[in-house]
Order: structure tokens, then C-alpha cells, then sequence
């Protein structure tokens, strides 16, 4: 798990994640943006006038330029391996939808989020090991797993209601800021707090925040 976002301080509190898709369009200037639109890998940056970045997922005004080009957007993480087919995936999304489901409903997070960090993370398979150790569907940490209970980080059931405990913990702590939150799922919570609470100026939080914030929009909709 590691990513990276900032937070628009009108939605800063936002504090139920029943709002998402809404959150999702305002949050850290990240525009959710369709499949249509510019790659959501894309990354631009504008600052103000005492140097403060803000980050999009596209060119909001004159005043942003291109920061990280994103190649492949959802599977920008070369972390996740083996790397699943289309039909991997769509056999996986079945496969784990009732957990994702249950436990999001369980912990009181909104579902479309859970299922678009599975997806980005992982790509829905539930034995994906990274080569960083992350394991299983939400890509739990060793630390993460052991935190959690987790005695078995292969087995779908305790990955993900490890990894949306986890992220719920994360949505709490930055008092409902998802942008912020997934930034912590992904770089750490230490790596946010040594930035001032904004998001990590690292490429794969700076691609994964718009990707999943993407995948999520698009999942709400559906």
C-alpha cells in the first residue's frame, strides 16, 4: 500500500463517505475523470502565489502544466505481480464482490472506494504478491497484516477486511479527506505526516490517488 493526493479546504471535513462521488471531484483539485478523458496516469500541478502546489489529474487552467506523464494509469504500480488479463480480472471482481461488499458495509466505508483499491492495487487477484512484500487482494503490508489479525494475507476474506479496517482507520485520522487518505494506504501515514499532511511528491502516489479516485467515480456510477 503506499499514494498521494492533496485536499481542497472546502472539503477538508467532509466527514461521510456517502458524499463520494461529489468528495471525489473536489478533493486535492483531483478531477475524477471519466474513461473519455485525459489519461488519468497524468498528473499536472499549479502553484499559488506562496508556493503551494496543487495537483489534477488535467490541465484545470492556464496555469498547470504537465508534472508526471502516466503511462499505463490503473496499472502504473509495477509493485503487483503476477499481472492479470481482462478475463483474470472480471473472474477476480466477481469473485470478490460479496467481500468487498460486506465488509465495506461492515466498516462503514463506501463500497465503489474499497473496490477501486482492490482493483488498482491488486487488479482483483487475491494472490498477488508485490516485490515489496505487499500480499493479496488490498496488498497488505507484513506489518499491516500482523496489526490486523491477519493470520493467512492470501486468504480474500482477511485481506480485505484488513485492508478496509486499514482504510477506514486512514479515512478517520485525516477526518474523511479520501484524497489523503489513499495517499496514506499508499505511502504511509508517516510519509504524509512528513509532508505537512499533503500528499507525497512520489510518482506512484501521485499516480495511484487519481487512479483510484477514477476507478471509484466510475464504480459509483455504476
Amino acid at each position: 500500500m503506499r499514494t498521494t493526493a492533496t485536499a481542497d479546504p472546502i472539503r477538508a471535513r467532509v466527514r461521510s463517505l456517502r458524499t463520494f462521488p461529489l468528495l471525489a471531484l473536489l478533493l486535492a483539485g483531483l478531477l475524477a475523470c471519466p474513461a473519455t478523458s485525459a489519461t488519468v496516469g497524468d498528473v499536472f500541478v499549479s502553484y499559488s502565489a506562496d508556493g503551494v502546489p496543487s495537483y489534477a489529474s488535467h490541465r484545470r487552467d492556464a496555469s498547470y502544466r504537465l508534472f508526471i506523464r502516466g503511462e499505463k494509469a490503473p496499472d502504473a504500480r509495477s509493485r503487483v505481480a503476477p499481472r492479470a488479463t481482462t478475463g483474470d480480472q472480471q473472474q477476480g471482481r466477481l469473485q470478490l464482490a460479496p467481500l468487498i461488499e460486506h465488509y465495506a458495509r461492515l466498516h462503514d466505508v463506501q463500497p465503489s472506494l474499497v473496490a477501486a483499491v482492490v482493483r488498482v492495487e491488486s487488479g482483483f487477484n487475491m494472490r498477488a504478491v508485490s516485490p515489496k512484500g505487499a500480499t493479496g487482494a488490498m496488498q497488505l503490508m507484513p506489518a499491516t497484516a500482523a496489526r490486523y489479525g491477519v493470520t493467512d494475507p492470501v486468504d480474500a476474506a482477511q485481506n480485505i477486511d484488513a485492508g478496509v479496517r486499514h482504510l477506514k482507520e486512514l479515512l478517520v485520522q485525516h477526518q474523511g479527506n479520501v484524497a489523503l487518505a489513499l495517499a496514506a494506504y499508499n505511502a504511509g501515514q508517516g510519509a504524509v505526516a512528513r509532508h505537512g499532511g499533503r500528499i507525497p511528491p512520489y510518482r506512484e502516489t501521485m499516480l495511484y490517488v487519481p487512479a483510484v479516485l477514477a476507478e471509484a467515480t466510475r464504480g459509483a456510477r455504476q
